[in-house]
């Protein structure tokens, strides 16, 4: 659902608010329930593509950080596999720690960055999302108000 869809079913809601009969003594409205409904319902299946997308981008971001440190498990695993097999040959044992050491420090480093890009991208993409919710909730504290 577009921006316009939901802003022209606010701008409905808030007619038939302004145009529903009134009760005299408490200043109280009579709402047609079934139009209400009918709008609340469709406001409800068009969901802003954006809250969605965020949704699929966390996910996302979960697999990708998942699969990230699996690999760099992995990368340790076969470095310290690696190491072992070094180990055994005496005369090159000091090369091999510090080659485990490096393939090791280079995939907490890539982990580590991958992380942070993610977590950058994720909070852009929250951040949007926080502003469209805020002009709903303005739009809606408005309508609120106007009652």
């Amino acid at each position: 659902m577009d921006i316009d869809k939901l802003l022209e079913n606010l701008e409905k809601l808030k007619n038939i608010l302004e145009n529903s009969p009134t009760v005299p003594v408490w200043d109280k409205v009579i709402l047609d329930k079934e139009k209400l409904l009918e709008l609340i319902n469709d406001l409800e299946k068009n969901i802003p593509a954006e809250f969605l997308e965020a949704k699929k981008v966390v996910e996302e971001r979960d697999k990708i950080l998942k699969r990230a440190y699996e690999d760099a498990e992995e990368i340790i695993r076969n470095a310290k596999e690696k190491a072992k097999i070094l180990v055994s040959n005496n005369n090159i044992t000091i090369e091999a720690q510090k080659e485990a050491e490096k393939i090791i420090n280079n995939a907490k480093k890539e982990a580590t960055e991958i992380k942070k890009e993610m977590e950058v991208y994720i909070d852009n993409l929250l951040n949007k999302v926080e502003n469209l919710l805020e002009k709903e909730i303005e739009l809606i504290r408005k309508c609120k108000s106007e009652l």
